[in-house]
């Protein structure tokens, strides 16, 4: 706005200085927070737990499973799911993913196993 015609004499180019941050708040603001994740112990824990009775249930617990086994994010796994290659494809346009990269994850042998029998009633 000091460019504008009508504002010169009244705002300086200077001024807009006041709404940029200081070099510490910058930093302050800018810097990486640690978050809290359950570990392996803790999700085995909610896999014991958890109740196995209804299609919903089977298929609730199945997702976690399949989670913890593949380390696949939330967004890929019913979507981008083949059991029969044992792939699962992350699309960076649908999943977040590190640096927006699109890829595929193959499972070991025995994940792949654990995922049939787990996750086959809920993937196409």
């Amino acid at each position: 706005m000091s460019q504008e015609t009508g504002y010169k004499s009244r705002i300086k180019y200077s001024d807009a200085e006041y709404f940029n941050l200081s070099e510490k708040e910058t930093r302050t603001a800018k810097a990486k927070r640690q978050s809290t994740v359950a570990n392996v112990e803790q999700i085995k824990h909610v896999l014991a737990v958890m109740p196995n009775d209804t299609d919903i249930e089977k298929r609730d617990r199945a997702l976690i499973a399949f989670t913890l086994l593949t380390g696949t994010r939330d967004g890929a796994i019913a979507k981008h799911t083949d059991l029969k290659a044992g792939t699962v494809y992350q699309d960076a346009r649908e999943v977040n993913t590190k640096y927006s990269k699109s890829f595929t994850t193959s499972f070991f042998r025995w994940v792949k196993r654990c995922a049939i029998l787990f996750f086959s009633g809920w993937s196409t």
